[in-house]
């Protein structure tokens, strides 16, 4: 299993917000842990399938509103082009403000901020290259606030010689403080030093 932390934030794009927009108060964004029982379970069913779980595999409804409301499945498709979202969660949606349903054929990088368009790209593609879970944390800012990110990333299996590859992840983050606060270097380094020895 590959763990990454991509911290590095790059030039906004559409997706991203004015400054403060309907931003949700500072603390944590739901259950930081969802990465680890969302490996876990997948784990769990790729000991069933004997390798790489199929999508069948997985109860997805879930994710309207239940348990798995942060968790998403992305499908990369060699021929048509880019990533594109299948499914997301109720609580995902909310966090990353993109339509209670997925565009389809929309590829992310025109649906995601693009503070977010690395981890998720990078995810997918390493996660798909190792053929295992990926797991991302990290911080990124956006307009002077800094969030921090929990993410994995777990490739399904698909037909063989399929040009489609298919990726089921879970993502949250909580707001930390202001990147020109003076706590902001402490409280991050903390927050990341705090999650790597759990």
């Amino acid at each position: 299993m590959t763990e990454h932390n991509l911290s590095a934030a790059r030039p906004h794009a559409d997706r991203d917000r004015m400054p403060d927009a309907g931003r949700p108060e500072p603390g944590l964004a739901g259950e930081l842990r969802d990465t680890e029982l969302a490996i876990t379970f997948w784990q769990q069913k790729a000991t069933e399938f004997g390798g790489l779980p199929p999508l069948t595999a997985f109860d997805f409804s879930q994710m309207i509103s239940g348990a798995w409301s942060h968790r998403f499945v992305i499908c990369v498709d060699a021929v048509a082009g880019g990533p594109s979202f299948l499914i997301y969660g109720s609580r995902f949606a909310q966090l990353l403000e993109l339509p209670e349903t997925p565009i389809s054929g929309v590829p992310i990088t025109r649906q995601l901020p693009g503070r977010y368009l690395p981890i998720f790209t990078g995810g997918c593609s390493d996660a798909i290259a190792r053929a295992a879970p990926v797991r991302l944390r990290g911080a990124v800012v956006d307009y002077g606030q800094i969030e921090l990110y929990r993410a994995a990333f777990m490739p399904l299996a698909v037909r063989p010689n399929s040009s489609m590859q298919v990726v089921f992840g879970t993502f949250n983050r909580r707001i930390g403080p202001k990147a020109y606060s003076s706590e902001a270097v402490r409280t991050t380094y903390n927050w990341l030093s705090d999650n790597v020895q759990s």
